[in-house]
């Protein structure tokens, strides 16, 4: 899919916030109870996420990785590196919040042994941020995938002032068949002005050299004067007067 940059940066700035705000939530859900142990009816604890070590970090490097995934595609105007770094940071960070629940349901818990342990709201909480995360972390590599940029880079017309150029500005290109379609040309200025700046500058309009002498011609609205070999290239690139935008021959 082509697309302009902007748009493609800003679906990552996008994508990259989402991620960020799921890795916050799935490092709040440490402060929740992730499991209760009752002892033969007699008393009940429990744990919550940051009781053991591995977890914690497990879930705190998760919600790092999901933060900085925001960070990046925020601040990354390269869409080459964007495109790589996003859905690694992405898929990085979900494992490791998915990693972290299971960590301590499959391996953690039962190597005390003989302990009823019961799942409460804090582990529900993990493993859906973690899961959410990894719906993200798709969608990043989706985006990654069908994203395509192209880059047209038109020249500065010949026509371009000095203080345009003097101002790095670079005036924006035109076809000149579907500017004849689409834009309503402006009123040309006075014949008779333009002759007279025309006559004083003594300049071609078109590749701006001094007219010192030959075979010229001039467009028959503003009076602009070039060299006949100059018009009959610009005749076959559109017919339209550099100056006021007239139709140059019938």
């Amino acid at each position: 899919m082509i697309t302009q940059t902007s748009e493609a940066l800003a679906r990552f700035s996008r994508i990259g916030a989402l991620i960020s705000l799921l890795g916050a939530t799935h490092a709040l859900s440490l402060i929740l109870n992730w499991f209760s142990i009752n002892y033969d009816n007699v008393g009940r604890s429990l744990i919550t996420g940051y009781t053991f070590m591995e977890p914690l970090l497990f879930s705190l490097a998760a919600g790092g990785a999901a933060g900085a995934t925001g960070v990046f595609s925020s601040n990354l105007k390269d869409l080459t590196k964007l495109r790589l770094v996003t859905p690694l940071l992405s898929f990085t960070a979900a494992g490791l919040a998915l990693f972290s629940p299971l960590y301590t349901y499959l391996i953690k818990l039962p190597s005390f042994g003989g302990l009823n342990f019961i799942p409460e709201l804090g582990l529900f909480a993990a493993l859906f941020t973690g899961i959410a995360i990894a719906g993200a972390s798709v969608l990043a590599l989706i985006a990654a995938m069908r994203t395509r940029v192209t880059t047209y880079m038109a020249p500065s017309p010949l026509w371009a002032t000095a203080m345009e150029e003097e101002a790095e500005t670079v005036a924006e290109f035109t076809d000149p068949a579907v500017e004849a379609q689409t834009a309503i040309l402006e009123q040309p200025p006075e014949r008779g002005e333009r002759e007279i700046e025309t006559a004083g500058t003594g300049q071609c309009m078109i590749c701006g050299d001094l007219i010192s002498g030959g075979e010229t011609e001039s467009c028959r609205l503003c009076g602009a004067v070039f060299h006949k070999d100059c018009i009959n290239v610009w005749v076959d690139l559109g017919n339209k007067c550099p100056s006021c935008g007239g139709e140059l021959r019938g």
